[in-house]
Parts: structure tokens; sequence; C-alpha cells
């Protein structure tokens, strides 16, 4: 009985312990996670033009989730990969809300360790004006667009994506608990990142995200080269990805797709993600919400594949338009009449 109440003694002491550190970074770094956010008095501009961003925002979060609750929808997996990311947490964590894990990947610097306190006030004023004006960028289309990330992120002030990531998930209701930097280790190069970790309030669940900037050149996902051993490890995975340049058309980065979907139990991603040959009815259940009619030639893009398999299943499905935007059948129409959602489900 003495050697039970110890033990449990000691695992409460552990618990306390834990608790007590987790209050004390979240205090620490509230006023600065705060501030970027928009969610405190001391910048009254950036408050009020954060405001009305978050306001479309959030109201086009509650749209999806709504959405989504009457479809037949079930992402069940623990960890989430998004590819050619950006910044952009707000749609991923709107398709899949109750992972533990998200590991994003683009082109923008990763920004940790941030120096934002080693800064002049106007200084301070630019690193938040360029979150703001990411924020804008977002709400006006659902989707960031690679020049106006980098416009925004190589200012050096800003100096990297982490101040957006963190203005956007307190903007969320993710508590910041903790950050850190992050490495994948290969031949001859060094992937930068960082991973935060989260709770969420409503969930009451610890979750982490981790981004890294990656530029994928075309042979990367052979085993030696960080990225192969890095993806290969993660199990009960889901992918999430749109506005992707049809990067995964074609051959190019035939390897890292290949790595990619070799563990993926459920894909949600618009037409400009990975091709529907890849998921073949007799493995896959495939869904499409919205309508698809074309894929978009994009200046500079890949181009991307005929998939007439697509088309047919959106018009075997004849779903109704979506009542957000989703990809690049929004830019071409300029309304939600060719946005469409595609889910594969591993069977």
């Amino acid at each position: 009985m003495t050697k039970k109440f110890i033990f449990y003694l000691f695992l409460l002491t552990i618990q306390c312990q834990i608790q007590e550190k987790k209050t004390e970074i979240t205090l620490a770094e509230t006023p600065l996670y705060e501030e970027w956010a928009g969610l405190n008095d001391s910048d009254p501009l950036h408050k009020n033009e954060m405001d009305v961003s978050w306001n479309q925002l959030t109201n086009r979060q509650n749209t999806i989730s709504q959405y989504l609750k009457e479809k037949d929808y079930k992402p069940n997996v623990k960890t989430v990969i998004y590819p050619f990311s950006g910044i952009d947490v707000l749609n991923l964590f709107s398709f899949y809300p109750n992972c533990e894990r998200y590991i994003l990947f683009g082109l923008e610097d990763p920004g940790y360790p941030n120096q934002y306190s080693s800064l002049t006030d106007k200084e301070k004023l630019i690193v938040k004006q360029g979150i703001r004006n990411l924020s804008d960028h977002l709400a006006g289309r659902n989707y960031f667009t690679y020049r106006k990330m980098k416009e925004e992120t190589k200012k050096k002030e800003l100096n990297g994506a982490y101040p957006v990531f963190v203005a956007f998930l307190r903007r969320m209701g993710k508590e910041i608990l903790d950050s850190k930097e992050e490495v994948i280790i290969g031949k001859g190069i060094t992937y930068k990142g960082f991973t935060i970790s989260l709770y969420d309030t409503k969930l009451k669940k610890e979750q982490k995200l981790t981004y890294f900037k990656i530029f994928l050149i075309g042979n990367e996902g052979i085993p030696g080269d960080g990225l192969y051993e890095y993806f290969s490890e993660l199990k009960n995975v889901g992918i999430f990805t749109k506005s992707a340049e049809y990067l995964f058309h074609g051959e190019k980065r035939k390897l890292v797709r290949d790595l990619l979907l070799k563990n993926a139990d459920f894909v949600v991603q618009d037409e400009s993600g990975f091709p529907i040959r890849f998921f073949p009815e007799e493995y896959w259940k495939r869904q499409i919400f919205g309508r698809y009619e074309k894929s978009w030639n994009l200046s500079g893009a890949v181009i991307p594949e005929v998939q007439p398999d697509l088309k047919q299943l959106s018009e075997m499905t004849n779903d109704t338009p979506l009542p957000f935007p989703f990809g690049y059948g929004y830019l071409g129409t300029k309304d939600n009449r060719q946005s469409a959602v595609l889910v594969f489900e591993k069977k």
C-alpha cells in the first residue's frame, strides 16, 4: 500500500511539473504572440486590420466545417503532410481538425529563432504589416501566391515564416506551448525548420505543427537523402494539398511523390495535387465535393495532365457547387462553380 501511494505521488508530482512548465512557457511568450496576432490593444491599427481579415477567414472556416459535417468525410489519421503549403494553416486545420501532428513544407525561410525583441519600433511595425498583408492575401482568394509570400517573408525584419504561423495559429484559438528548431540532414544539404507545440482549448488536446523549407528539384526521395528517411517513418498518414501548381503531375518529382503516397491512408486536395491515376478505384474510395470541369494552364507552372477519369467522376457525382472557394477554379472563374475538393480514402 505504501509503495502504491509513493508511486501515485510521484506521478502526480511529474504531472504538476509538466503543467507548471507548460504554463511558464505560455505566460512568458503570450504578450509577443498576442501582439503578432493583433489580439491585444498594443497596436490598434494592426488589431483592427487583422480583425477584418480574420472575420472573413473565420466565417470561411466555419462554412467549410459545417459543409464537411454534411458529407461522408472521416479523416481518421494521426499525422498530416501538407506539401507546398506556404503558411496556409487555416485550410489545413479546417479539413484535418483533430490530428496529433501536422507537417508542412514550402519555399519560405523558417524565420526561427526569431529576432523580434532586438528590432526597433519601426522595424516591428514592418513585421506586423507583413503579417496582416499575408492575412489579407489569404482572405481574398483562400490561397497564397508564391510571389506574395516571398515578398513579405524575405523582408529582413520579418525574416521568415515563423511570426506569421504563430499569428495565424493564435487567431485560430491555438495556445502556443513551446517552439524548437528542427532539421533534416541529407547528403550535402540541411533542411531547416521548426516545431510548434500547441494546445487546442476546444478539443482539449495537444498538437504539434512542424514546418520545413524544402525546394524539390526532382531527385529527392531516395534512401540516404534525409527526406526519404524522415517521411518513410511516418505512419497512419493523411495528405492535404491545394494550389500546388501541378508539381506532382508528370514524372519530374516521381520519387518524392511516391514517397509521400507510400504510407498515405487519406488524401484531400484540389485538382492541382496528385493525379487521380494514383488512386485506382479498386484500392481507394474516391469522392469529389463540388465540380471539376478542367485544369488550368498557369504561367510558369507544370502543364497539368489530362484527367478524363476525374471529369467522369465529377459528372457521375453531379454535386452542387462548393459554398467556398477552393483551388484554381476560383481563380479562373471568379466564383465557385469550378471549385472541387477531391477526397481519396484507402479501402
